[in-house]
């Protein structure tokens, strides 16, 4: 069966791909979390939330860091 599907053109074989890892990341749901690490993401969510600055926006970032020196 491998060798069937390595025999595939090149287009065939990356949709194939490409078909398999969309269904893989559908299925994901990640590895279970202990309460403690639970506690800790509620922990730091809140803090985000309280202090209100969520930092710089991605566009404005580039567009500083494409500016000379």
């Amino acid at each position: 069966m491998v060798n069937d599907l390595l025999a595939l053109p090149l287009a065939e074989r990356l949709e194939l791909v490409r078909t398999l890892w969309d269904s893989m990341a559908a299925d994901q749901i990640g590895p279970p979390l202990s309460e403690a690490e639970r506690q800790l993401i509620d922990q730091r969510l809140d803090a985000l939330l309280a202090d209100g600055d969520h930092g710089r926006d991605a566009f404005a970032l580039l567009d500083d860091l494409e500016q000379p020196l």
